[in-house]
Parts: structure tokens; sequence; C-alpha cells
């Protein structure tokens, strides 16, 4: 009888440890999806423009970079010389519809 209650005993734990593991394994699927849809909604409030200035440190540049391109995938980098006004307007015009 003994023996008996020690395997129902055994078996009751190892399926609560069983249930436990698939339980455990779909909520972090859950928290995954959340994880992921709460990064492209962060993403879409960020700038998707960033301003280099000759006061920044060519390391600061890229580090400015680099961070950029990890929170946009698509990432397209411009250079002009801001004494060019023609093009400072059209670049100040086109940051100002993103914002």
């Amino acid at each position: 009888m003994a023996v008996l209650r020690d395997i129902i005993l055994i078996l009751s734990v190892l399926g609560v440890f069983a249930y436990g593991y698939f339980l455990m394994v779909r909520l972090d699927r859950f928290l995954d999806e959340n994880r992921k849809a709460i990064e492209k909604e962060t993403e879409k409030t960020e700038p998707s423009y960033v301003m280099l200035t000759e006061e920044m440190s060519e390391e600061e540049m890229v580090e400015e970079v680099r961070r950029f391109r990890k929170k946009h995938e698509s990432t397209r980098i411009v250079l002009y010389d801001s004494s060019d006004t023609e093009l400072s307007e059209e670049m100040g015009c086109r940051v100002g519809q993103k914002q």
C-alpha cells in the first residue's frame, strides 16, 4: 500500500511539473510577442532622423550612427554643407514634416 501511495505521489508531482513547464512555455511565447509589439511601438515614437553637428567628436558621431542603426533597420545617411541654404531649407522642411 505504501508503494502505491509513493507511485501516485511521484506521478502527481511529475504531472504538476509537466503542466508547469508547458504553462511557462506558453507564457514565454506570450511575453516575447508582447516585447516585440512594445519595441515596434517604441520605434514608431522615436525620431526617424538624427542630426550630427560640428560640435560632436568623431567618436560621438560614430556612436550615434551605431545607436540609430540598431533602432532603425533601413537607415540612409545624407551629408551636406549647411552653407548651402537651398539644401538646408529643403532638409529643414523634410525634418519638420516627419516630426
